[in-house]
């Protein structure tokens, strides 16, 4: 089978168009670009990972880009062609992500272990939890313009996690600096980037260590994710203390920062959008379709990335055994052919369940219930609370450091609180 790539990289406006992939405008807006993209999908070309950003990585990755529903919705479904392990991170001094980064039959063996901890029923008994959180952060807003990045979209999702692991309150601003250091790291040098990974790294190997050496002391222990993680037993099958510690660390680098600009995009839609707030405060029930929506239209995570494990044909393209492979699940969430007018929103799409942004199958994400919980009780707290939400006076300011996620860095509203008696 012969490569495609030197066809493929023939055309001088492809190039270009391919290059301009990772720049900040692309990333601040990048949906037209996908437009453009699509129809010659799979496209080679696209340079990603530049020196500096991976730890011990001095070449930017060079991958095939698919944009178009079908062939992603495959290539994500196929983990035997398509495999999910980051050759770089795997040499690099960064932690490598639980699940995320697996392969089967590791994938399953460790899902299904992180399973019985990750229950739907230990999830859903946070709801009360979380809004609780989310009413008293909602609650202190007052009459006036807030960047809501930093009061809500960043606090929210890390203050859960760290209840969640059983961890004090006062590492929420340490959560959120490692996060960031990792998934958005172009911002950093590397020296920073990599003293941040350390400090992560560092920090749950003395806290899960300590919760290890005090369960087998027949030590009683608070209830907790992590003390959660190391009872969990599957026929046998336990993880091991490295395998918690990466765990402990894939939640917060990945499940805190996504979610942060999932409640963010939703903030902003809410207030860009009076139409659907309209409809949303008179019917509730609408709330879940305007999160999807709102996953489908303006999700967070924009790509992913998988090497093929043998030579395969996509789309008229060769694509050979070792090339890097770019899902781009947010061009495929805009493929008109599966969403028509795909850059309107809206919220009675009768397709709504086909959006890909927390992934299709073995990789469909763990923690997909707990960020739509956030995001619901959020919405619903919001209606609740304020008669009007608005944009304020300070613009947006989009997130342009990475294509892992689309979102904004800064994001100011005007909240007007509703009345005592129309709030209870």
């Amino acid at each position: 089978m012969q490569n495609s790539r030197t066809a493929d990289a023939a055309g001088d406006e492809l190039v270009a168009l391919v290059a301009a992939l990772p720049t900040g405008d692309t990333i601040a807006a990048p949906y037209a670009l996908y437009d453009r993209l699509r129809p010659h999908a799979p496209v080679y070309g696209y340079r990603d990972y530049p020196p500096g950003t991976v730890p011990d990585a001095d070449e930017a990755v060079t991958a095939w880009v698919l944009l178009d529903y079908d062939q992603v919705s495959a290539a994500a479904r196929d983990h035997r062609v398509f495999s999910s392990r980051d050759p770089l991170q795997e040499q690099s001094s960064a932690p490598t992500l639980m699940l995320v980064n697996h392969d089967n039959p590791e994938h399953d063996r460790l899902r299904g272990i992180v399973n019985l901890a990750f229950s739907r029923p230990r999830v859903e008994a946070l709801d009360p939890w979380v809004r609780e959180i989310v009413d008293s952060m909602v609650a202190d807003l007052g009459e006036r313009d807030v960047e809501v990045m930093e009061a809500l979209a960043a606090r929210i999702p890390a203050r859960i996690m760290v209840g969640l692991l059983g961890l004090p309150e006062n590492v929420v601003d340490r959560f959120r600096h490692w996060a960031t250091a990792f998934m958005l790291s172009a911002d950093l040098s590397p020296a920073e980037r990599e003293a941040s990974n350390g400090e992560l790294v560092e920090y749950f190997v003395g806290i899960v260590t300590e919760h290890d050496r005090a369960l087998k002391a027949g030590e009683t222990l608070p209830d907790s994710l992590i003390v959660a993680l190391l009872k969990a037993d599957a026929g046998g099958e336990k993880l091991t203390l490295d395998e918690v510690i990466r765990f402990c660390i894939t939640l917060v680098v990945a499940g805190s920062e996504t979610t942060t600009f999932l409640l963010g995009n939703l903030l902003h839609n809410l207030a860009a959008m009076p139409g659907v707030r309209a409809q949303l405060a008179a019917d509730r029930k609408l709330v879940g379709a305007f999160i999807d929506e709102s996953l489908r239209h303006s999700g967070p995570p924009q790509r992913l990335f998988r090497v093929a494990t043998q030579d395969v044909e996509i789309g008229g393209k060769y694509i050979a055994e070792g090339d890097w492979v770019a899902l781009f699940f947010a061009a495929a969430n805009h493929d008109p052919k599966v969403f028509p007018d795909p850059s309107r929103f809206d919220i009675t799409r009768p397709n709504l369940n086909k959006q890909l942004t927390f992934g299709v199958g073995i990789h469909h994400c763990l923690g997909s219930a707990l960020a739509r919980m956030e995001g619901r009780a959020l919405v619903e707290t919001m209606l609740d609370r304020m008669s009007d939400i608005r944009l304020g006076d300070a613009p947006p300011v989009p997130q342009r450091a990475s294509l892992l996620n689309h979102g904004f860095d800064s994001l100011t509203l005007r909240f007007t609180p509703a009345r005592p008696e129309a709030a209870e």
